[in-house]
């Protein structure tokens, strides 16, 4: 079959990105059709990193590769585990910088009022976690602690690594993608991995409608296919990223060998997905500023 030719990109401003479901770091090689990669320093380090974060906190699944978020000083490195929960999987983040390769740490939990400050800042990252992020603030002092007593926890204040989180979450929301069939529902009523997926077809690889969102569901009908007793289609319990808003979000084209099937998302610039056709492998990667393209309904 001939391939599909690529569609035609909006112009955007800024760096452009590339994220992923559940990328490997020996698949990033397939990250060429993008233009972006990852350097062999980066690649060894996060491979120790991640195998060492591992193995201290007895992870259930192995991690995956998320992505990079360019800063002006350090760039950020990001990894997932994926842990079973019912209903739902959930994903714990975790990160370092370029200047710091070898520890990776959790992502902080964020309050309400941490969501919305950072909801609100549009300018790109420093590369610093520490990084006090309000206009004025100031390292909070250490209180004085008599001898024998125990020393307070430290007050919390809102910094770059707050922001870091948030970013991350929204566009892992947006953007994480499967194809059809890769997970499924099981007996227990859980979502797992397909042990049998063997991929979609070269026609079936082309079709936007054949790709989801890989979060809890949140349109009324998927919701209720998966509370529902019995068993369950693969099509039925996501959110196809098809009926995203607006249309033409999405942009889905093959490779120039025609045995890769590609989606970039035009929200988050250089989202970048790839799926080999009639095979189990797939995956995507975000790497670029963490801003989203906010101009896009006017593009389109």
């Amino acid at each position: 079959p001939t391939a599909q030719p690529p569609v035609a990109h909006p112009p955007a401003s800024g760096l452009r990105v590339v994220t992923a479901a559940t990328m490997e770091l020996q698949n990033v090689a397939n990250l060429g059709p993008s233009g972006y990669t990852l350097s062999i320093e980066e690649k060894s380090a996060l491979q120790v990193s991640m195998l060492a974060i591992q193995r201290k906190e007895n992870l259930p699944s192995k991690l995956m590769f998320w992505g990079k978020i360019m800063g002006e000083t350090n760039d950020y490195l990001i990894a997932y585990s994926l842990i079973p929960a019912y209903y739902f999987p959930v994903k714990r983040f975790y990160y370092c910088t370029t200047a710091n390769m070898s520890t990776l740490v959790q992502m902080p939990i964020l309050s309400p009022e941490w969501k919305e400050l950072s909801a609100a800042i549009k300018l790109p990252f420093r590369g610093e976690p520490s990084a006090l992020m309000i206009e004025g603030a100031e390292e909070p002092e250490e209180p004085e602690v008599a001898e024998g007593e125990e020393a307070p926890p430290p007050v919390e204040v809102f910094r770059e690594q707050h922001r870091l989180s948030y970013v991350v979450s929204q566009i892992d929301h947006d953007v994480a993608v499967v194809p059809r069939g890769a997970f499924i529902v099981d007996a227990a009523h859980k979502v797992t991995k397909n042990k049998f997926f063997e991929g979609l077809s070269y026609p079936a690889a082309g079709a936007l409608a054949n790709y989801y969102h890989f979060r809890a569901p949140e349109s009324a009908r998927a919701a209720a296919c998966l509370e529902k007793p019995g068993i369950v289609r693969p099509a039925d319990f996501l959110d196809p990223v098809a009926e995203d808003a607006p249309a033409g979000v999405w942009s889905q084209f093959y490779d120039s060998s025609s045995t890769m099937s590609l989606l970039r998302s035009f929200y988050w610039p250089g989202y970048f997905f790839y799926h080999v056709c009639e095979t189990g492998e797939y995956g995507g990667v975000y790497i670029g500023d963490g801003l989203a393209n906010e101009d896009l309904p006017f593009m389109l």
